[in-house]
């Protein structure tokens, strides 16, 4: 017989509110955010996933939303606790914290929450996570995010909410996004045209074949890892001739090394 899972986390941990200006406390690699303040920013973010039913992955294509034929959109729990076995999956099935990996530079760190939280993922339609909106993408894109002023474009629209936080900024006159994929467009672009109207343009195309010298900030974000933009020539050699044009350009995890995964859900 299974144990049951505690409800609730040790009283000795202190959890804090989820905010974009969230900075670590010392050397600290783990921390425990509050459940109803990351809700509370995460469906500000992203507006779509207060029409989706949050559920378990298998049961994700029947309450997700398709998004084209490559990917569906869905809701998935994340419990404060889950039952795992030690080291190397061996010995007695025991409680343990759930948490999500967190990039703090080039350190790894962990985000807890003391309730459950519904992650909203984009998954592959044999349910591979792509991307999903956690504390990590956050964290890892806020710095762009403060750069974007004036006439900016902005590689790869994704679930959206990063272009939404850039157009909240008074800074930026307009966005254009260059976004490859026509149903992420559709999809994820549906309610930054309502709320924003025509300081918005969106292009279907591809990234690598797009004029950015007109803009005044380029923010691409386009890769699977974090820090894989250092090793994309090809991005690389367009960023180096923005800056030669004396224009802002920034890959996601530029300059950091590339890492194997985007500690997505």
């Amino acid at each position: 017989m299974s144990k049951k899972l505690p409800t609730k986390i040790s009283d000795y941990e202190t959890p804090v509110p989820f905010e974009e200006t969230f900075k670590w406390p010392g050397g600290g690699r783990s921390i425990t955010f509050t459940a109803k303040s990351y809700m509370k920013w995460a469906k500000a973010a992203l507006p779509i996933m207060k029409t989706v039913k949050a559920c378990h992955h298998s049961k994700a294509k029947e309450h997700g939303i398709p998004v084209g034929d490559e990917f569906i959109f869905y809701v998935r729990p994340l419990p404060i606790f889950t039952m795992e076995r030690g080291m190397f999956g061996f010995g007695e099935l025991r409680p343990t914290r759930s948490g999500l990996g967190v990039w703090r530079g080039t350190t790894e760190a962990t985000a807890r929450f003391d309730d459950v939280v519904n992650i909203p993922i984009l998954a592959s339609k044999g349910l591979t996570p792509w991307m999903s909106l956690t504390p990590n993408e956050c964290f890892t894109l806020r710095g762009m995010t403060r750069r974007a002023k004036g006439n900016v474009a902005v590689a790869g629209l994704g679930l959206g909410w990063s272009c939404r936080k850039i157009l909240e900024r008074k800074q930026v006159k307009h966005l254009t996004v260059v976004e490859e994929n026509l149903d992420v467009i559709n999809v994820f672009g549906e309610s930054l045209k309502a709320d924003f109207g025509d300081r918005i343009t969106f292009v279907n195309g591809d990234a690598y074949e797009f004029d950015w010298l007109p803009f005044d900030v380029s923010l691409w974000d386009i890769w699977r890892g974090y820090g894989d933009a250092s090793d994309d020539d090809e991005f690389i050699k367009i960023r180096q001739l923005i800056e030669d044009h004396n224009k802002v350009c920034i890959g996601w995890g530029q300059g950091v090394w590339s890492q194997s995964q985007s500690y997505s859900f």
